[in-house]
């Protein structure tokens, strides 16, 4: 498996869905897309510090924008 960042266009995409942009730029910290083997790509959150609710709800929604953007949807 290989681990890398998410990338800039993803990253782009989700900045104009959400309306805090700076909460938004703190959650790509702890994402990642991970690549298989077998070549299929899933978005990874790497974030334990579940007592900060905001930044935590950030990141479980960054995760499923990025989820749903790499596998071609729309987020409107």
């Amino acid at each position: 498996m290989v681990e890398k960042p998410l990338p800039d266009w993803v990253k782009e995409r989700i900045l104009q869905k959400v309306q805090n942009k700076a909460l938004a730029q703190e959650a790509f910290k702890y994402i990642s897309v991970v690549e298989k083997e077998d070549g299929t790509i899933f978005v990874k959150e790497n974030f334990d510090k579940t007592d900060y609710h905001a930044l935590w709800f950030m990141v479980l929604a960054c995760v499923n924008y990025a989820q749903r953007l790499l596998r071609g949807e729309d987020i409107d």
